[in-house]
Parts: structure tokens; C-alpha cells; sequence
């Protein structure tokens, strides 16, 4: 039984092994083949602009034994600088196959003669290029420089990426200021908070003044009065820039409450329609709740404050 399977192990194996040879010979005949295939292209450093049509030779080297055909080129384009940042960024591929092959014989050159036009690449800057020719026998490829000139396109896409950028800088910053007007607020809260337990536990130490010693009942005492005057003059040292906000907040409301009434004079005097205004009404209602409650809020904080 075991001689039986060994049997046909072996016929196998002289069966595939033939197969494996011609395979493996077939792949390093193509890997010959592609080597002995070169390219340049001429001019290998442009300037232009998106869009421009440029005229370039490239010049094939079949240098196999074989006769090949070219079917077109692809560029892959990577930056060197961006803006006149120099940063690299892979860009794409862009494919150009030709209309007909162009035939190349064994062991000779073709000088192949193309108008391209340069991709709407809407940055301004330097990019290396790297053409891969692509043939019959494999790919070939060479590099060049393009210098991209500003063109409309790419002006039009700074100004969108600056103001962009500057659109999200300003929220950064105004919730980055509210953040810090929120803690502030949170502050004091926990300030007034932290002043009234020591206002307890003072009012807690003089009901048990008679069941503790004398010497206990005034170091905590110290402790508790201590305490509060520290608190009180941190407190005191926010009141001016609470009074402060209170004051903007309200020459604010004072703003939206007239231009509230003068909207709804128009509407009345038939000037403007109210549908044709109610969605700003309501924007500028809402923007008024929300001033009125933070107004409302440090009212009650300063009260607090002053012990009011």
C-alpha cells in the first residue's frame, strides 16, 4: 500500500515538475525582457501651468531581443513644495495610453514625439514626476521636474484653503473663549460654594462652643475665618471683570432689543412682510434668551458676592 502511494507521488511530480520549470523559465524570460527596455524623456524640467498643453520626446531603448510596442505612459506626481512650503505629498497617477502603439524593434531606439496637457493640479509649486512608460515587454520609467506656475485655479484654491483655515481658527478661538468665560464662571460658583461650607461649619462650632475646649474652639475658628477671608478676596478681585461682562452684555441686549423694535416697525408700517422676516426675528429672539440668561447668571453671581 505504501509502495502504491509512493508510486504516485513520483508520477505526480514528473508531471508538475516540467510545468514549474517552463513557468519559472517564462517569468524570468519577462523580468529580461523588462530590464532591457529604457526611457528619457526631453525637456526633464518644465514650467507651465494647469491645463497648458507642453510638447515632449521620450525616447524608448529596446535592448532585448524582442520587438515591443509602447501603449502609453502614466505619471505619478509627488510634490516637493507646496506654496513655497516644502512638504510631499503623493498626488495621484494620471494615464496617457496612446491612440496607436508605437512599434520599437528589437535592439533599437524610437524617439516618440507627445503634446500632454499638464493635469488640473489646482497647487502651485515643484513636483517630481516619474513617467512609467508602459510597453508590450514591461514598464519602463524616468523622472523629470515640473515647476507649476499660479494659475486661477490654484489662487482659488489658497484663498479657499485661508479662508477655510481662518474659518476654523475663529471657532477655535471663540470656543476657546468661551471655555475660559465658562470657567471663570465655574470658579466663583465653587468659590461661593466652598465660602459657604466654612460659613456652616462656623455657624456648626459656635452651637458646640461649650463641648469643646476652649484651645480647639479657637484654632478652628481662626481656621474657618481664615478661610473665608481668603476666599472672599479672591471673590472680590473677579467682581470687576463680572461687572465688566455685565456691562457688555447688556449694552448687547440693549442692541438686539432695538433692532428687534425697529424689524417690527417695518413690518407694521408694511414695509416688509413678516414672513419675510420672521426667520430673522426668531434668530435674534433666541440670540436674546441666551444673552439674558448669562446676564441673569452674573447678576446672581455679584449678589453673591457682595453677600446680597
Amino acid at each position: 500500500m505504501n509502495i502504491y502511494k509512493l508510486n504516485l507521488v513520483i508520477g505526480l511530480m514528473r508531471r508538475i515538475f516540467p510545468l514549474l520549470i517552463i513557468a519559472i523559465l517564462f517569468m524570468y524570460q519577462l523580468q529580461v525582457l523588462s530590464q532591457g527596455i529604457e526611457a528619457t524623456i526631453s525637456p526633464n524640467s518644465v514650467s507651465t501651468k494647469p491645463g497648458d498643453r507642453e510638447k515632449f520626446s521620450l525616447t524608448v531603448f529596446n535592448r532585448g531581443s524582442s520587438d515591443i510596442e509602447v501603449n502609453g505612459i502614466r505619471l505619478r506626481i509627488t510634490s516637493r513644495e507646496l506654496f513655497g512650503v516644502p512638504v510631499a505629498v503623493y498626488l495621484g497617477e494620471y494615464a496617457f495610453p496612446f491612440d496607436k502603439p508605437e512599434l520599437v524593434k528589437a535592439g533599437k531606439q524610437k524617439v516618440i514625439e507627445r503634446t500632454i496637457e499638464i493635469p488640473l493640479i489646482p497647487f502651485a509649486g515643484s513636483f517630481d514626476v516619474e513617467v512609467v512608460v508602459e510597453t508590450t515587454g514591461g514598464n519602463a520609467s524616468t523622472k523629470m521636474r515640473v515647476n507649476l506656475l499660479y494659475s486661477w485655479l490654484s489662487i482659488a484654491f489658497l484663498l479657499i484653503t485661508l479662508l477655510i483655515a481662518i474659518g476654523i481658527i475663529y471657532v477655535i478661538l471663540k470656543l476657546s473663549l468661551r471655555r475660559v468665560r465658562r470657567g471663570k464662571i465655574y470658579r466663583i460658583s465653587d468659590l461661593l460654594g466652598e465660602r459657604d461650607r466654612y460659613h456652616k461649619l462656623l455657624k456648626e462650632l459656635e452651637g458646640r462652643k461649650g463641648k469643646i475646649g476652649e484651645k480647639e474652639y479657637g484654632e478652628l475658628k481662626e481656621e474657618y475665618s481664615s478661610n473665608i477671608r481668603r476666599i472672599q478676596s479672591e471673590l472680590e478681585s473677579m467682581l470687576p471683570g463680572l461687572q465688566d461682562d455685565l456691562a457688555k452684555l447688556e449694552r448687547e441686549i440693549e442692541d438686539i432689543n432695538g433692532e428687534l423694535r425697529k424689524l417690527r416697525a417695518r413690518v407694521e408700517v408694511k414695509e416688509v412682510k413678516r414672513g419675510e422676516v420672521e426667520a430673522e426675528i426668531r434668530k435674534m429672539e433666541k440670540l436674546l434668551e441666551g444673552k439674558r440668561k448669562r446676564a441673569d447668571e452674573i447678576r446672581d453671581l455679584i449678589r453673591r458676592i457682595k453677600g446680597l
